[in-house]
């Protein structure tokens, strides 16, 4: 019998206001082909003005060494811009990608229940 692999949600990126906050929440998988559209979505949460811009990884299934990247250039940014950036963790298998890659002790961390 052959074996069933489900086939991965196609990405999408949203930006949601809470507070003082831009919640930019990424769905999917984060690789080469996905990434540009998360870091036009960053780009225009730190060009918008807010204080803070928070990347929640609850929905994101997968991220590749672009992803990273990505979420790497983001922090750059955000220093440069003078902005808040952090990042609401994810499933585990994600929080370990970010520790096996050494990322993961670079970035702020807001907990989840802060956005509820």
């Amino acid at each position: 019998m052959a074996e069933e692999f489900p086939i991965p949600e196609a990405f999408s990126v949203r930006t949601e206001q809470h507070g003082e906050s831009a919640v930019v929440v990424p769905t999917g998988e984060l690789d080469l082909a996905t990434a540009p559209a998360l870091e036009d979505a960053l780009g225009r949460a730190f060009e918008g003005g807010s204080a803070r811009v928070v990347l929640d990884l609850r929905e994101l299934e997968f991220i590749d060494s672009s992803g990273l990247r990505t979420l790497l250039t983001a922090r750059r940014r955000a220093d440069e811009s003078e902005a808040q950036f952090s990042l609401v963790a994810g499933h585990r298998g994600l929080e370990r990608t970010l520790e096996i890659a050494g990322v993961h002790k670079v970035f702020d961390w807001t907990p989840a229940e802060e956005l509820a």
